[in-house]
Formats: C-alpha cells, structure tokens, sequence
C-alpha cells in the first residue's frame, strides 16, 4: 500500500470519527467505544511465537488437503510493536529487518515479514464483534503486490488472551490470525 492511499484511508477514519492509536495500542470507534489491546502486547523479545502445521491449499484449492500436502510452519507475532528478536534468524535473512509478523516455512527454510509497523492500521470486525488489526507493505511477493497481515481481535468476556492462531492466507499473500479476548469487548 502507498504512503499517499494510507495517509488517505487515515484521513477517511479520522473524518468518521474514528481514532486509531497504534502507539497506545488503542482504538476509538465511531460511536465512542474504546478497545484498548495495550494489555496483549507481548514483553517477550520474539512476540508470541509458536508452531503449526497448515494445510497447503496452493491455487485455492480445498481438496489439496492431503496428509502431504501439509507445511510445517512457525509464527512469530507482536500487536502494535515490531518483533524485537527473530527465533531463526538464518531463515529470515531476506525477509524485512523490522515487522510485527515473522512467518517461518520450516520445510523451505525460509522466512517472509506479513507487514510493516509503519503502515498499520485498526478497525472495527465485520461483524461488530471486536477490533482487526491490518498490517500492510511486508515483504515483496512480486513487483506489484506485497505481504499483509490481518490479526481478528474477537469478544470473550472470559477470556485475558486466547491465541493467537493462523487462521489461513487469503490471496496467498494475506495472513489471517485470530485472537479471542476480554480486551476486545
């Protein structure tokens, strides 16, 4: 995304009303509520990092759901912070220096950023049910198009963190995670 079309979809969110303070891990919808993630930001050096296996669903196609066809992945995730320390720094030697979203392919031995802090953004679910957070400008999948990261914070009255946890990559160039919590009521 260009630095010209996020300063205008920032412009957009502030003339509606809403605010978005990625500083303070806040965001202030249109109606006045206020979701407050601060308390989710992580104090470890690697973010929340974990492991997964995934289903490769290469060109979109569902049936490709063999037990071959799985991929070994690790993730390594921080909210409105950039990731302080990489776990496989040999893995991630082209990805980008500094990113919120590191995704390891443990089977390629490679390692690609899912976004820029510089160009983050947080609005309401689709279905009013907690907050999102976009990550736009990782690393380069070709000469037009780049990696995004896409966290869903969603409502659990009773829960502090439930998560996080890769959902599925949309476009192939799009990480979807999921993330239940109080902290997004």
């Amino acid at each position: 995304m260009s630095l010209q079309l996020l300063l205008l979809v920032s412009a957009l969110g502030l003339a509606s009303g809403a605010v978005v303070d990625l500083v303070d891990c806040k965001y202030t919808s249109d109606a006045g509520k206020v979701f407050d993630l601060s308390a989710l930001i992580s104090t470890s050096p690697y973010g929340y990092s974990w492991n997964q296996t995934v289903w490769d669903t290469t060109d979109n196609l569902l049936s490709n759901t063999d037990f071959a066809a799985s991929v070994h992945l690790g993730f390594q995730l921080q909210f409105c912070r950039n990731v302080s320390t990489l776990l496989y720094p040999t893995y991630c030697k082209t990805a980008a220096p500094a990113s919120p979203v590191y995704v390891i392919n443990f089977g390629a031995r490679t390692c690609v950023a899912h976004g820029s802090l510089e160009s983050a953004t947080i609005e309401l679910n689709p279905y009013n049910d907690g907050v999102y957070l976009d990550y736009y400008n990782g690393d380069a999948v070709d000469h037009i198009t780049r990696r995004e990261a896409r966290v869903y914070f969603t409502c659990d009255t009773t829960s502090t963190i439930t998560g996080p946890t890769f959902e599925h990559l949309k476009n192939s160039y799009q990480g979807h995670f999921s993330v239940t919590t109080k902290y997004a009521c």
